[in-house]
């Protein structure tokens, strides 16, 4: 089975551009002093922290630094910090991050980094073996795509005619169902999961999903491709841009269901995380630095995903469809600033495994 996406853009590119990541890792700080405070510490002080979804390890080295400060006023006398994302992750930039003077493994030289290249919908570490499981901007995608998708003119979740947009929300809950058994098959009884990802306020009508401008952007620039014919229309139809924010109520259903037994509910809630792209912009003026910086933002974590599912398939191949498509966004942001805003609702959900 194919993933829904080979991770993000590599050699630095996600790290240069994902301003946004940082922002929302930032916005649950005080949810991290929550979590490490439910948390029951081994008796011996040997800690595991596991960070699902670490890309090339900017913001998740920021989380898991503070997540060791916070377990060593707890007392924790020893670490162990795994980095965890698909094989095709840029590891080699991790491995310089983790290398670099800013790095954890500066400011705690017993902590020992381990990388488990395994996606995270399947256990990804031994039974009992982590303390405190981070992910953050991550568990908002998709495994794969769903099947038997037919939705031509639409991209995501938020403008999905009502039969495919039961697709994507069954795929979803699936994989949400399947993220959460494995980190409760890994947390150590007392252990303890803080997830960060994109969400949505089921409770308006209509609903307010995460990036939904932002993808009703990128349906109109790849439209432009398929319509001109370099992207073939039944190509297009059964692709859907693999992220789903979640509401409150879907995020806590496997807590409250199926892994009752296993998981308990500390807390799940919604914050909006503003654009930097959008505030620098409000504060300079300068429309074409929004556009460059808001596109590269784009590219950095999507651009995998689209080569996957739909510029391979193209007539000019996956790098010309690319820069085309990131092109025609750029010049749409210059032309129109501000008919496509990142609306962000960032949803943070902390679980502690029972036992």
């Amino acid at each position: 089975m194919a993933d829904a996406t080979k991770g993000m853009v590599g050699g630095g590119y996600y790290d240069a551009h994902s301003s946004f990541q940082a922002d929302t890792a930032a916005s649950v700080a005080p949810l991290l002093q929550q979590a490490v405070a439910a948390l029951t510490m081994p008796a011996d002080g040997e800690v595991t922290v596991a960070d699902y979804g670490c890309s090339e390890g900017r913001n998740s080295m920021t989380t898991v630094t503070s997540a060791l400060d916070l377990l060593m006023a707890r007392g924790a006398k020893g670490f162990g910090v795994v980095h965890n994302d698909l094989p095709t992750n840029d590891w080699n930039t991790l491995a310089r991050n983790l290398s670099s003077p800013g790095s954890y493994l500066a400011t705690y030289p017993q902590a020992r980094a381990l990388f488990a290249p395994r996606g995270f919908f399947e256990q990804v570490t031994p039974p009992a073996s982590i303390t405190l499981g981070t992910s953050g901007s991550a568990a908002h995608w998709l495994s794969r795509q769903p099947p038997n998708l037919d939705m031509p003119r639409s991209l995501y979740r938020s403008d999905a005619p009502p039969a495919e947009r039961a697709k994507i929300l069954k795929q979803a809950a699936a994989d949400w169902l399947a993220f959460l058994a494995a980190r409760a098959e890994e947390l150590q009884p007392g252990g303890v999961l803080l997830v960060q990802m994109l969400g949505s306020d089921g409770m308006s009508d209509p609903a307010r999903v995460s990036a939904a401008g932002l993808l009703r952007l990128m349906n109109e620039c790849a439209l432009q491709l398929v319509d001109a014919g370099e992207i073939p229309k039944h190509v297009y139809a059964r692709y859907c841009f693999p992220v789903v924010p979640r509401t409150i109520q879907e995020a806590t259903a496997p807590v409250t269901g199926a892994l009752a037994g296993k998981l308990e509910l500390l807390h799940c809630g919604l914050t909006e995380v503003p654009s930097p792209y959008q505030l620098a912009f409000d504060r300079t003026g300068d429309v074409a630095a929004f556009a460059k910086s808001y596109a590269a933002f784009t590219r950095a974590f999507s651009e995998s995903s689209l080569r996957e599912g739909l510029f391979q398939y193209g007539k000019a191949g996956s790098d010309t469809l690319a820069d085309q498509f990131y092109a025609a966004m750029e010049q749409a942001l210059i032309a129109h600033p501000r008919d496509y805003p990142f609306d962000d609702l960032t949803l943070a959900i902390i679980v502690r495994r029972r036992g």
